[in-house]
C-alpha cells in the first residue's frame, strides 16, 4: 500500500546562484515589517549612544555567564545585540534574493523580526534596570 509515485521535488535554493539577481524590494515579503525592524534596531543603537551619560560605565549584558564580573560589559556594549539583530535583517533580506521558495523568504523575514523585537527590549529592560533617570 505504499505509493510509489513521488511528487515533483520543490526546490528550496537555486541549484547554481544566479548571475542575473535582481535587488528589487518588492522581492521582500513583509516588507514594511523589515522597514520598521531596521528602523528599531538603528533607534536602539541611537538612543543607546544618547544614553551613555545616563548609564554606569559597565552593565549586565551577559546574562548567560556566571553571577559577578564575568556578566558586566562597558555601556557601549549596549549596542551589541542591535547590531546582532542588524546582522541577521541583513544576511536573511539577502537571502530572500536567492530563495524561490515564498514560505523559507516569509519565515526568514518574520524570524529577523522577532530576533530585533527581543533585542530591543532586553536592551530597553537593561536601560531601565541601571540607568540613573
Amino acid at each position: 500500500m505504499t505509493n510509489s509515485k513521488k511528487g515533483p521535488k520543490r526546490k528550496f535554493w537555486p541549484a547554481k546562484l544566479p548571475t542575473n539577481v535582481r535587488f528589487d524590494t518588492d522581492l521582500i515579503p513583509f516588507r514594511n515589517y523589515a522597514y520598521f525592524s531596521l528602523f528599531a534596531s538603528l533607534a536602539t543603537i541611537l538612543a543607546v549612544v544618547l544614553l551613555l551619560k545616563k548609564l554606569p560605565p559597565q552593565v549586565p549584558l551577559y546574562y548567560g555567564l556566571p553571577e559577578g564580573e564575568a556578566q558586566l560589559a562597558p555601556a557601549l556594549g549596549l549596542i551589541l545585540p542591535s547590531l546582532v539583530s542588524l546582522g541577521v535583517l541583513i544576511i536573511n533580506v539577502m537571502a530572500c534574493f536567492l530563495m524561490e521558495d515564498e514560505f523559507l523568504k516569509k519565515a526568514l523575514i518574520l524570524t529577523s523580526i522577532g530576533v530585533t523585537f527581543f533585542t530591543v527590549i532586553t536592551t530597553i529592560k537593561i536601560i531601565f534596570l541601571v540607568g540613573s533617570f
